[in-house]
């Protein structure tokens, strides 16, 4: 009876192993909001470190963190690094660089992560101008290691990097629009 036990549990960790190894490496998060502000009142809190940082989701997942500012202070060079707290979950350490600046249009930036575990990731923010509004999309994409594979078929990334993207973005909203 345990040796049918430990053979039918083999088998399913095999069919789990098995199904994370032919999922795609390739992914991509995306949301979207409409600000009420043309997209040159928007694009300074997208190009420049420090600003974003005054939208941006992560302190409040991680209050501990240590965020610094180096490179440019907007645009292309402007760099955020950061070094989180201990416990599970949150931010670890990486940086953040923007790697190309298309003035009211897009913002395209390299995401190094060190801790918990080494990954690259670009990251866009695209701002579509409509009359006095604006919609803004902040996507990120890039390449899922087996591991990453394995884990997204026990946790929704799309739903959890894509619910730290809502909040930003209505934290972004919230912000230009009291300008």
């Amino acid at each position: 009876m345990i040796k049918k036990i430990g053979l039918a549990l083999l088998a399913v960790l095999v069919l789990v192993v098995a199904y994370a190894a032919i999922q795609s490496p390739n992914y991509k998060v995306s949301r979207e909001i409409t600000i009420n502000a043309p997209a040159e009142k928007v694009f300074p809190y997208l190009n420049t470190s420090k600003l974003a940082d005054q939208w941006g989701p992560w302190k409040e997942q991680d209050p501990s963190v240590k965020i610094t500012f180096s490179g440019s202070d907007a645009g292309v060079g402007s760099r955020t690094s950061w070094e989180g707290g201990e416990k599970m979950g949150q931010m670890g350490v990486g940086s953040a660089t923007i790697v190309e600046s298309i003035p009211n249009e897009r913002v395209l930036i390299k995401i190094e992560y060190v801790k918990p575990m080494s990954m690259v990731q670009d990251s866009v923010y695209l701002i579509k101008a409509n009359g006095t509004q604006s919609v803004v999309t902040w996507e990120v994409t890039g390449t899922n290691t087996f591991m990453g594979r394995l884990m997204c078929l026990f946790v929704n990334m799309d739903k959890v990097v894509g619910g730290m993207f809502e909040k930003g973005l209505g934290n972004l909203k919230k912000l230009v629009e009291a300008q």
